[in-house]
């Protein structure tokens, strides 16, 4: 309803407006009557008001002088004025002041009076919504500078040890933005994060997040539970109330049926103070390392004990040389499966998922040792699903991952064994491998090759790929990723300096391709070697 305040010091006026307009009807509300100015004001001091009529002329305070205290007390308020023929010079000063409108006391008629004032009326609804929103996008600016700033912070609470003042500090700061103590904290992390990434299904690593945390969102502000924030990776960290597993099975769902995605939650509980909030990460964080043995239950609490240091014994080194050598490829299928079923063997401490690959990683060396004492170079067998061993090994979620690629990718080594290790290149072949040997970290041409055994380029390129197994490119690049990984054992060598001694201008690129071939980045690998 609109509030309206009726001032005119003739009672015969007072009485003609109040009859003439069904005022209710036509949404309006006659908050009161005032004879005079001093009468409005009292009026206005205690009811709200949106739109006043009044006279001018009157006695004690007249209408101008009303009009500017109103325009200072109550700027919001829209004012009509009354006017007679000879107060022309007041309704111009009445405009100037900010009138909305006037009308004239002896010839107003009801339709054009109710005709103003509906316009007047729409004028006052429109203000109020433009207000209205104003207000809520000024309390969801608020709301949102609230939320970067309480995200950082847990952000930084989440990933640094702080001190136990600090933490405090910053609980009782933000204490109205924070579910109650106790908290859960969880852990999210996007299942084949970086194939996902390189799907390029969503346009752009941003947008992915951005899609997974909107979603995350929803469904938390669904539960009114607490804070998600962004850890990069594809990993979310967040802080809810007691007994969120239900809302992350929500999670689970609705990442899966909207973005097609597999998510998993690694929990941890009861969180009493910000100060814990560092070391429960780190415990939920080793709860999604259930998720290389199992890939069932996507929300994962943590339990003490989870993991051990000592692994279950496999078979003797002995024993898988001796079945590769006699090319027993059923035998070193089962023997792979057996492997992987001792580890998922629910009576037998799982080891830590880094020290289960370090194992994995020892049997594919001994397939590179085999194929090293036949002549031959692991490195120079083409992918299998798209994936080179020691890549795989490194970066799948999963033991049955690992152990189902190596048991398709056995046929695939011993094919390569028989077709190219003890098949000798023709010499022209020989000459070509021993250029690129002594070329690769320059930059040349493989019309350069083709010239210097008088072949056409495509016909060497074909050549080569049937007398080796490889095109020349993947050649150069495995010989060039042989002395990368030589020169990365060195720790006075830098890595931009790797990637220039092997004939690679850009070091990014350089990382790119070596992580595509081993799983992991150069300077993970110098790591590993050095320490």
């Amino acid at each position: 309803m609109t509030k309206l305040l009726l001032v005119e010091d003739e009672f015969l006026v007072r009485l003609g407006l109040k009859t003439f307009i069904p005022w209710e009807e036509f949404g309006f509300e006659l908050i009161g009557e005032a004879v005079d100015g001093l009468d409005a004001l009292a009026i206005l001091a205690e009811k709200p008001c949106d739109l006043l009529i009044t006279d001018i002329s009157m006695p004690n305070m007249d209408g101008i002088t009303l009009m500017e205290r109103v325009k200072d007390l109550y700027p919001h308020i829209k004012i009509l004025i009354l006017s007679n023929y000879n107060d022309f010079e007041y309704v111009r000063r009445a405009l100037q002041l900010g009138a909305s409108d006037y009308i004239l006391k002896l010839t107003m008629q009801p339709d054009d009076l109710q005709t103003k004032l509906q316009q007047m009326q729409e004028e006052i609804e429109n203000e109020r919504k433009k207000q209205e929103e104003t207000i809520l996008l000024n309390r969801t600016a608020v709301q949102f500078r609230q939320e970067i700033t309480i995200e950082k912070h847990l952000r930084d609470l989440m990933t640094m040890q702080y001190s136990k003042r600090e933490a405090d500090d910053l609980s009782e700061e933000y204490a109205n933005l924070l579910p109650p103590f106790p908290w859960t904290v969880s852990m999210m992390k996007i299942d084949r994060y970086e194939s996902v990434v390189d799907e390029n299904r969503f346009k752009s690593e941003k947008l992915l997040h951005f899609s997974a945390l909107n979603i995350l969102r929803e469904v938390m502000r669904k539960y009114m539970a607490g804070h998600i924030v962004e850890l990069g990776g594809g990993r979310f960290g967040m802080i809810s109330g007691p007994g969120a597993e239900s809302m992350l099975q929500e999670m689970t769902e609705c990442i899966q049926r909207y973005l097609k995605l597999s998510v998993y939650f690694g929990t941890y509980s009861p969180v009493e103070r910000a100060y814990d909030l560092y070391e429960a990460c780190k415990f939920a964080e080793e709860a999604l390392l259930e998720r290389f043995y199992n890939d069932l239950n996507r929300v994962i609490p943590y339990r003490s004990q989870m993991f051990a240091h000592q692994a279950v014994p496999i078979s003797s080194q002995d024993e898988w040389l001796d079945m590769m050598a006699r090319q027993d490829i059923e035998s070193l299928q089962n023997a792979i499966q057996n492997m992987a079923d001792a580890y998922l063997d629910d009576d037998v401490p799982r080891l830590y998922p880094e020290l289960a690959r370090e194992r994995w990683l020892h049997l594919v060396h001994l397939f590179e040792l085999h194929l090293q004492h036949k002549g031959g170079d692991l490195y120079s067998i083409e992918s299998y699903e798209g994936n080179y061993p020691h890549h795989m090994v490194r970066t799948a979620e999963s033991i049955q991952q690992i152990s189902e690629w190596l048991v398709g990718w056995i046929p695939v080594f011993f094919e390569h064994l028989r077709s190219n290790v003890v098949h000798q290149p023709r010499p022209e072949i020989r000459t070509v491998q021993r250029m690129i040997e002594e070329k690769y970290s320059t930059s040349f041409r493989m019309s350069d090759l083709a010239k210097e055994v008088n072949f056409t380029e495509p016909y060497l390129s074909s050549l080569f790929k049937k007398e080796t197994g490889e095109t020349m490119i993947d050649y150069m690049i495995r010989i060039r990723m042989k002395k990368a990984r030589e020169l990365l054992k060195d720790p006075n060598v830098k890595i931009y300096e790797v990637a220039d001694a092997i004939g690679y201008s850009d070091p990014n690129y350089f990382a790119k391709l070596f992580k595509k071939i081993e799983g992991i980045y150069p300077q993970e690998y110098r790591k590993r070697y050095i320490h």
